[in-house]
């Protein structure tokens, strides 16, 4: 007789696409009858084609046989015939699986039970393998990180074949010959020295690996540890707190774990990320407020994950249930043995043949053959072994595997939290492959079975996890008797309790559908919008997200706002109750549904050591029980819940939990047309229910009964407390109520109704034997329509003689027939239904498409269409799917898990029939429509037509093409797209601007029509418009101011004036207007008139250079002379610097206020962003005012970026921005001086729109800043400081800076000049000068190339890219000549050469040495043309002066400027044409300008004007024209308070703009001479010079605007300098002339210095002119331009005769005028004792007066000054470059005369010395200044001595003054001195003072009287350069 554990076969060959229930139908068509059945294994033939093999348990021996017999059978797959095998399974066919499952199985129960090092030992005590005898070695030294020591140290086990030792990850694995020797070497331990103290190593079995597996092992170790070990904690310290403030900055902490140990205390810290723990383990030392603590990993933790690893690498685990099946999804895929069971429990009332007996009666046979069971020596499978003790199974009934995990919790501590909360939890592993699962094991077995039976669901999640037990021995052991189902729809899973106070929780409902858990949590972390922060947990609740804090504080934060609204919706948010644990109450689950009360309760008297009887039960489900005592009598009924719990009562398992407070209640006999609103707001009135705070209604059956949920749970006990005094009536209609805890129960069971409907049991036993209809219901649910359309289902009606009846509306099938039939028809459609998958619809199609398919499905008429469709395109793809509505309205796609298509070729399918059509409207047209275009969209959604707007695109989407569709809806916009224009009058242009500017139309466009207002919109938009426009226009206030000051004319003309004005009408909302004397009305900000002439596109040159960066200003701070302060104007984005700043905003977000950061993220790249995300986590997600951090610079040429948050300052007081601007600055320079920086570029930092800062205030500020902060920093790494301004503010910036600073440079493009271009090419702009007869063009391209008289060349020190283009287009020896030209007029200072004109197209050749400095290039421009002039010049061509060094406006206005000046001295000049050539078109508009404004101030009473060809203006001799006189302006505003406050910031303004300036020159004590030049400079400047004059001090203020100040004040000064000249020069020089009547008469003063200067002129290129005459005036100097004294600067006579002298022939030395010839001679003045005689060392001047000549090295005057050097403390190891003899001819006579003076004064005294020669150190940019005009005391300083030059006796003082170059060389004078008499300095002391009772002065101001160190001298000419020494 066969034994039925012998009925298996396996069957091989089967097609990959045939599914296990087509096999099942193949079976049955050879009358044999499968039990069950699973996949054994899959492989890949070599064909390609794919097969499978099937082990299959038959009903009996007579199965077998039949199968055996055909060996083969035949199938259909695909239209094709296939032949598939059968064989007996045997242990030779399934050897290998037995022993794998065994292995596993084995393998698994030992390593899931190691919880320590001591279990590990004693589960490998008697099992270690082969593989095991490696031993893996931890915390060892550097000293035996060494393979031969460890050899040496384990030797003593047995034979070692290797050592292998990671230096990397600092462990060593030892690998012996023999396991034993391995396993003694863990039992016995080992240990090493370490010093004087031993260390016992940490060993571990390992399998037996190469190098790179082990510290892969290690590394993925690491990676998943989140667990650290800390010690060394003092006692006092030793509490959570303490050490939670320690770690909580390195990231969020999930426990702490405090120990007591008898050595010392430690503590174990599990943060929530591993990467938290692994920033801990990065530090080398953890400082805490008790101390430096020490920290590890958690050896523990390591090792139990190292453990699970290696096991995983052994095991390759795959846990599954009874039945492995890889196809299965989930609630309604379950596997074929699971159904089999429900089957087997729903018919074991009814009758049974006997043949089946078996199978009914215990478990299936199939289940038997999968677990890998013992088998007898004849190889046939026994029953499971009777006798497996508890110790063996104890840690695989601990144990359970988890799967569908979501990716937010797959994390080791989060999972731990959560399973922890079930029960206390042995360890937790955690997969590392692509499977993500997870091996649990509890503490208990209760724990482990509750947590199997009941499922959990994790906060958040969509779906609850998967969770079975991890080993298949445990589920062998369960009750045959009990189907898997006992607690299917009554059991409730895992909403775990709260384990937080309530102070920090909150309950979130209303939520919408769409709403989704990532948004709502960013809206409750984020502080500024919801007033939240820190997130514990989040956790989907019924009637909302429950929201845990990590701050009490953060709870009432959010509850004090008054709404909140995420996605437009609003959200209801509450403070929720912690519920408690009911005391007297707790349920049974797996009750019987009719239990025997009396049974039952004398059960629980039993289970009570005291025999209390419960009080009252109430069923809450079919196998629940309420079982509620008397707290009174009985207590904590939780010894009696713990006694019952696992028990059996009545064959059935019973199972507890406790239960806690509820927050539902349960409301039945309601209205049915009650409204949930209703019943929401009668149970939120306290009055009328008791009840407060409804977060959710629910009505799961319409009318009957509701479930309310509430915030607190203690009102659902108040409202069924008050209930039960009377009942409560809602809307008239009176309800029961009671606590609800089941409700998640109820909705299951509504939802989701059990899969199986039972037969109807007889009531009597007559009835039973009557004959009762086989039935089977199938409940199919959402896999209804799949299957009954499906082919399969089409051949089980006709193979099976039963009656199917379907049932659409309840979406079941109903057999009806033979009992075996019907049970095989069941098994083969439950089969079928558990292979088909179910997952989310739409994963490759648009948002659109996805959208128009739950459209669809949303209509019956529209999904029936649909569904035709889609199976149609099934059909025809020889697919089996289906396409249906879920119920949470997500589209689910069904289909076939062996049918051959996959998902994403099913969606491609159903993509292909949908018609997606597009147009382009704007959204606004779809609501002007509105009505109408509602109507159109509906009557097409009734066509199944689906229309989407968005975005400014229509899209619609159909089954069918949709174009007739489009053009209604284009037809039906159409109509409301025509624009009108429409004019508003008003006679007011202020009103009109102020509307276009301000008035707020979405709909309507304004624009200016005149001085009328024009609106342009549909006539839709104008009808609502129009009014709102007039209205706002007549509310405008208006208020004027008259404009009469001078200053203030001058202020609002200039450009910083308008700038103000702009800044002020933005400031304040309004319009501000300038009203002209003849009625013109400007817009301050009205911008110039543009051609609308196209202009040619750039070239690529063009297109890719970027302007140059232009240092404005630079010097150095005074503060720190080794610190370098520049202003730049340019991108300070593209700045070469180490460190910029951006000023960023709280949040750091790039972008988001444009400027800096705009430009930062567009040139740097997204990833500075991300970093800066990354910081911002560290710093608490803030960053605060006056703060800044540094992150990388991404694609920027700095090194680092360093931002930082300005203070604002509209929102806050002054005194918080300006401190908070300060902050800014100094760690700015902290955060750049940390990182070794040497250079920084700042903005003006807060000053900007957003901001608010006032650049004045602002750049004080900074500046301030900057100024003490190196001060105090001295040896600081930084010396180089940039600010980088806007063009706005570059000048405010810029004054600021010079306060602070030293001037070293001043504009200054760069060193190279741009090239010159090829061609000249003609702007059409031309000039004429109709009085002087003069013309200028403007030109563009290379000035060499243009046709002249006089070319005129730019140049810097006669050298740069002109000369030598010039050079290499003429001939290499135009630089020689250029060279000996300049050494033959024997003066350095030179600033004019002439050359030879060569090939050039022009006749001579003028070089001009530029300085950049625009009052000295003036002058020598001037020069340039009177010589040009003095050749015969018809036509010259100028560059751009200066154009590398200067901006376009400055070179534009040095070129207009000199151009007035020679003509203000030569009326009717010889030059009729001037072009000027510039080498691009960059300055071709400030050239315009310059000339467009430019008038004459001759010396005749007539004037001349500038007229532009085609224009309007013409020349005019008559009249002088005048700017335009501002006679009021007009404030037009919405409040007269606005219109107020601008015009009081105005007065203010100008009010600061005034200043003045003292100038102290002993020359403004010459009256004469002084007085007329200081009126002629207040008329032209506007300004007040009041002269203060005695005979002891001469002084002038100037008051008036600053810049006219500052222009006066440098006239003034260069005028006394030229009048020091002529009065010198008379003392030496006087020229005569001969009188008519042959008397000889001196020329004046000034006509005496221009006829020597002409005379020196004419000796160097006097000879070129062939007739020996030269223009007296060529050389006359320039005042200050529109000078009008040049009456003055002509050469006059005595008694102004021959006033009309022209020229002089300084050939034959006469004068010619008129016709009139006179004589003229040069006297020398002085006797022979005063003549004074140069030095004899002197060289040879050659006709120059400054020369400078280096001393021979070697030459006795060179060691002799070097000697006095030395002598006097030059520094030791200096070295000497040179020393150079100083010549000056002018400066050594005035110093002569001055000599004298005070010799003849102190005659009498001959113990004074008069003359000493001292030391002065200065920096190199004052040396040429020094050499050639002396020294002046003007540009000194007020110093502790008085304001005059200082001199010392020692060289060692003033070496601290020799400030360094760039090269590092120094420079220091030795100096005659006239000191005579001295006199105690003081710092106040601004003259030399008088002596008492005298009216002598003394001749200088010391130190110390007694013994002086330092001189000051008061008058230049005190003082002559001997000598200059540089060195370093």
């Amino acid at each position: 007789m066969t034994s039925q554990d012998e009925n298996v076969v396996i069957i091989t060959g089967i097609p990959f696409n045939l599914s296990l229930a087509r096999l099942k139908l193949v079976l049955y068509s050879y009358d044999v009858t499968p039990l069950s059945m699973r996949v054994e294994r899959e492989q890949n033939d070599d064909d390609s084609t794919s097969s499978k093999s099937v082990i299959a348990c038959m009903s009996s021996a007579s199965d077998v046989l039949i199968l055996l017999k055909r060996g083969a059978l035949n199938c259909t797959v695909a239209g094709k015939e296939r032949s598939i095998k059968v064989g007996l399974f045997t242990e030779e066919s399934g050897v290998k699986e037995k022993n794998d499952n065994e292995k596993t199985l084995e393998e698994s129960s030992k390593a899931d039970s190691e919880s320590d090092s001591e279990q590990e030992k004693n589960s490998q005590e008697g099992n270690h393998s082969e593989l095991l005898r490696c031993v893996h070695c931890l915390r060892l030294t550097d000293e035996y990180m060494n393979g031969t020591k460890l050899k040496a140290t384990f030797s003593r086990f047995g034979q070692i074949d290797q050592v292998l030792v990671s230096m990397e990850r600092k462990f060593a694995v030892v690998k012996f010959q023999n396991d034993n020797d391995a396993y003694n070497a863990l039992k016995t331990g080992v240990t090493i020295d370490v010093g004087k103290n031993t260390r016992i190593l940490s060993l571990s079995l390992t399998l037996d690996l190469p190098l790179k597996d082990y510290n892969n092992i290690e590394k993925t170790v690491r990676s998943q540890q989140s667990s650290i070990f800390c010690t060394r904690i003092p006692t006092h310290s030793f509490n959570y707190d303490a050490i939670n403030k320690t770690f909580i900055d390195f990231g969020p902490i999930i426990r702490i774990e405090l120990h007591q140990s008898q050595r010392q205390p430690y503590a174990l810290v599990d943060f929530k990320n591993p990467q938290s723990a692994r920033k801990v383990m990065s530090c080398s030392d953890i400082f805490t407020p008790f101390g430096t603590v020490v920290v590890d990993w958690n050896n523990r933790e390591t090792n139990d994950i190292r453990k699970m690893i290696l096991n995983e690498r052994r095991q390759k685990v795959k846990p599954s249930g009874a039945v492995t099946n890889r196809n299965y999804r989930g609630k309604n895929d379950r596997p074929s043995t699971s159904n089999s069971q429900h089957r087997t429990g729903r018919r074991n009332n009814r009758s049974k043949p006997t043949s089946r007996a078996s199978s009914t009666a215990s478990e299936p046979p199939m289940q038997a053959n999968m677990q890998g069971l013992r088998r007898d020596n004849r190889g046939r499978p026994m029953s499971p072994p009777p006798g497996n003790s508890s110790e063996d199974q104890s840690h695989i009934r601990k144990q359970i595997y988890c799967r569908n995990i979501p990716e937010a919790f797959y994390n080791r501590n989060i999972l731990m939290t959560h399973f922890a909360r079930c029960g206390q939890v042995e360890k937790l592993y955690l997969s590392t492959s692509e499977s993500k699962f997870a091996i649990v094991t509890f503490c208990e077995q209760s724990v482990a079975e509750t947590v199997v039976k009941r499922g959990l669901s994790l906060p958040g999640a969509e779906k609850p996890l998967v969770i079975r037990w991890s080993n298949n021995a445990y589920t062998k052991q369960s009750s045959p008797s009990k189907s898997a189902s006992a607690y299917g729809n009554d059991r409730e899973p895992f909403h775990l309790q709260s384990v937080h106070n309530s102070d920090r929780t909150i309950i979130v409902s209303r939520l919408g559908a769409k709403m989704r858990t990532e948004k709502l949590q960013n809206y409750f972390l984020n502080k500024r919008r919801s007033g939240g922060g820190k997130i514990l947990s989040m956790q989907q609740l019924p009637d909302g997200i429950f929201i845990v804090f990590e701050d009490p504080s953060v709870q009432k934060s959010v509850l004090q706002r008054e709404k909140h609204e995420v996605d437009r919706k609003e959200l209801k948010v509450f403070s929720k109750t912690e519920p408690k644990q009911l005391e007297d109450r707790f349920i049974i689950m797996g009750i019987a549904e009719n239990p025997d009360m009396t049974i039952l309760e004398m059960f629980l008297e039993n289970c009570d050591k005291y025999q209390n009887t419960p009080n009252s039960y109430e069923k809450i489900g079919r196998s629940q029980l309420l079982v509620i005592y008397d707290f009174r009598t009985c207590g904590n009924v939780e010894r009696i819940r713990i006694q019952v719990d696992g028990k059996t009562l009545e064959s059935q398992k019973l199972l507890t939990r406790p239960i806690f407070q509820t927050d539902c209640l349960k409301v039945v006999d309601l209205k049915e047309e009650t409204s949930n609103n209703f019943i929401e707001l009668f149970f939120s009135n306290v009055q009328r229910s008791g009840g407060k705070d409804v977060t959710f209604v629910d009505r799961q059956v319409a009318g009957s009964q509701a479930f309310v949920f509430f915030a607190d749970c203690n009102v659902v006990d108040r409202i069924v407390a008050r209930s039960l005094l009377g009942k409560l009536e809602v809307d008239g209609q009176k309800v029961q109520v009671s606590h609800c805890y089941n409700y998640l129960q109820i909705v299951s069971q509504l939802n989701n109704p059990p899969p199986y409907v039972p037969p109807t049991q007889p009531s009597s036993p007559s009835q039973a034997t009557k004959e009762i209809p086989n039935l089977m219901t199938i409940n199919l649910g959402q896999n209804f329509r799949i299957i009954t359309t499906s082919k399969l289902f089409e051949e089980l009606k006709t193979k099976f003689k039963v009656k199917f009846l379907v049932l659409e509306s309840e979406r079941s099938v109903t057999l009806e027939g033979d009992e075996n039939e019907v049970e095989l028809g069941a098994d083969l459609i439950v089969t079928l239904s558990s292979e088909i998958v179910s997952v989310v619809f739409g994963a490759t199609m648009n948002e659109l498409k996805r959208d128009f398919v739950r459209f669809c499905l949303e209509h019956p008429s529209r999904a029936e269409n649909f569904r035709e469709k889609c199976q149609a395109a099934f059909n025809a793809n020889l697919i089996i799917a289906s396409v249906e509505q879920g119920h949470t309205k997500e589209v689910l796609l069904l289909f076939h898990s062996s049918g051959g298509a996959g998902a994403q070729q099913i969606e491609t399918v159903v993509n292909s029939l949908i018609y997606l059509r597009r147009f382009s409207c704007e959204m606004k047209h779809v609501k002007q429509a509105g009505k109408k275009w509602s109507e159109v969209v509906f009557g097409l959604f009734q066509q199944g037509i689906l229309v989407i707007s968005k975005q400014g695109t229509t899209n619609l989407l159909s089954l069918s093409d949709p174009t007739s569709a489009q053009e209604k809806l284009r037809k039906c916009l159409k109509e409301f797209t025509t624009v009108k224009k429409e004019i508003v009058r008003t006679s007011e242009l202020e009103r009109v601007l102020f509307t276009i500017k301000y008035f707020n139309s979405s709909t309507c466009k304004l624009q200016r029509c005149g001085s009328d207002l024009q609106i342009e919109g549909t006539q839709h938009d104008l009808e609502f418009a129009k009014p709102a426009v007039l209205k706002f226009v007549e509310n405008l206030k208006i208020q004027t101011m008259n404009v009469k000051e001078a200053h203030l004319q001058k202020i609002l003309q200039s450009s910083v004036g308008v700038d103000f004005l702009k800044k002020s009408q933005n400031k304040h909302k309004i319009v501000i207007l300038k009203c002209t004397t003849d009625g013109k009305k400007i817009p301050v900000d009205q911008k110039k008139k543009v051609s609308t002439k196209k202009k040619a596109p750039p070239t690529p040159s063009q297109q890719k250079a970027e302007k140059p960066h232009l240092v404005v200003y630079e010097g150095k701070l005074k503060t720190n002379k080794n610190v370098s302060v520049k202003v730049i104007e340019g991108n300070i984005v593209t700045f070469p610097c180490d460190a910029i700043v951006n000023t960023s905003n709280e949040d750091i977000k790039l972008g988001q206020s444009g400027g800096i950061s705009a430009r930062i993220l567009k040139n740097g790249g997204s990833s500075i962003q991300d970093e800066m995300n990354k910081l911002l986590r560290t710093i608490g997600g803030v960053l605060f005012q006056g703060d800044a951090v540094v992150t990388g610079s991404g694609n920027l040429p700095c090194k680092k970026l360093i931002h930082t948050c300005g203070p604002s300052w509209k929102t806050q007081p002054t005194a918080n921005s300006t401190k908070y601007l300060k902050s800014c600055v100094v760690m700015c320079l902290k955060r750049a001086e940390k990182s070794t920086f040497t250079s920084i570029a700042i903005p003006l930092i807060s000053c900007d729109a957003v901001s608010g800062g006032d650049a004045t205030v602002c750049s004080q500020l900074i500046m301030d800043t900057i100024s003490e902060y190196f001060a105090e920093t001295q040896a600081s790494t930084l010396n180089q400081v940039n600010l980088v301004p806007t063009l706005k503010t570059m000048e405010q910036l810029t004054d600021t800076v010079r306060k602070f600073t030293n001037q070293t440079v001043f504009s200054c493009y760069g060193s190279i000049p741009p090239k010159l271009p090829r061609s000249v090419r003609h702007i059409p702009s031309k000039f004429e000068i109709g009085a002087h007869k003069l013309s200028v063009e403007i030109l563009v391209g290379d000035i060499t190339g243009q046709k002249c008289d006089v070319m005129i060349t730019s140049t810097k020190n006669f050298e740069g890219a002109i000369i030598n283009a010039i050079a290499q287009k003429v001939d290499i020896s135009f630089k020689k000549e250029l060279s000996d030209s300049l050494l033959r007029m024997r003066n350095p200072n030179v600033k004019i050469a002439t050359t030879d004109a060569y090939s050039l197209p022009c006749k001579h050749l003028l070089h001009l040495n530029i300085a950049a400095k625009i009052n000295e290039d003036v002058v020598t421009v001037k020069e340039a043309l009177l010589r040009a002039n003095f050749f015969g010049a018809k036509s010259i061509a100028i560059p751009a002066f200066g154009g590398s060094r200067l901006t376009g406006k400055q070179c534009a206005e040095l070129t207009a400027e000199s151009i007035k000046n020679f003509l203000e001295v030569i009326s009717q000049p010889s030059i009729g044409k001037i072009y000027v050539v510039l080498f691009n078109t960059s300055f071709v508009d400030d050239y315009k300008s310059a000339f467009a404004n430019f008038t004459i101030a001759a010396s005749s009473a007539s004037t001349s004007s500038m007229s532009v060809d085609g224009g309007q203006t013409s020349s005019s001799t008559n009249n002088k024209p005048s700017p335009e006189t501002i006679e009021k302006l007009i404030f037009c505003g919405r409040e007269s308070a606005h219109n107020h406050l601008a015009i009081q910031e105005l007065v203010v303004y100008k009010t600061n703009l005034v200043t003045s300036k003292r100038i102290e020159n002993d020359l403004l004590m010459n009256l004469g001479e002084t007085e007329k030049l200081l009126k002629l400079v207040e008329v032209h400047h506007d300004v007040e010079i009041q002269l203060n004059v005695n005979k002891y001090v001469g002084q002038a203020v100037i008051t008036g605007l600053r810049a006219d100040v500052d222009a006066a004040y440098e006239v003034v000064f260069s005028t006394l300098h030229q009048l020091d000249k002529e009065l010198t020069n008379m003392k030496f020089v006087q020229w005569k002339y001969c009188d008519i009547c042959g008397n000889d008469v001196a020329f004046p003063l000034k006509s005496n210095y221009l006829l020597e200067t002409n005379f020196q002129i004419y000796q160097d290129i006097g000879e070129k002119n062939q007739n020996g005459e030269m223009f007296l005036n060529s050389t006359s100097l320039k005042v200050e331009k529109k000078s009008v004294e040049t009456i003055e600067l002509l050469l006059a006579l005595k008694d102004n005769q021959l006033a009309a002298l022209q020229t002089v022939d300084f050939s034959n030395m006469i004068l010619k005028s008129s016709g009139i010839t006179l004589p003229i001679f040069r006297e020398l003045v002085g006797s022979p004792r005063d003549a004074i005689s140069l030095p004899r060392e002197w060289d040879d001047m050659n006709g120059s007066d400054v020369k400078q000549v280096p001393l021979q090295p070697l030459s006795v005057e060179y060691t002799q000054t070097l000697s006095m050097f030395n002598a006097c403390g030059l520094p030791g190891g200096s070295t000497i470059y040179k020393i150079s003899r100083l010549q000056n001819s002018t400066l050594y006579k005035q110093f002569h005369v001055q000599r004298s003076k005070v010799e003849r004064k102190l005659r009498g005294s001959p113990n004074i010395k008069v003359i000493r020669r001292l030391f002065h150190g200065t920096s190199e940019d004052s040396v040429n200044s020094i050499l050639t005009n002396g020294f002046d005391r003007s540009h000194a300083g007020n110093g502790a001595y008085g304001r005059g030059v200082y001199f010392a006796t020692k060289s060692s003082y003033s070496h601290d003054y020799a400030i360094p170059a760039a090269n590092g060389h120094r420079y220091m004078f030795l100096v005659d001195v006239v000191t005579g008499e001295y006199w105690q300095g003081r710092r106040d002391t601004t003259a030399i003072p008088i002596k008492a009772g005298s009216n002598e002065a003394y001749d200088c101001v010391v130190d110390i009287m007694a013994a002086p160190n330092i001189f000051v001298v008061f008058k230049d000419s005190s003082a002559y350069a001997l000598y200059l020494l540089e060195y370093s």
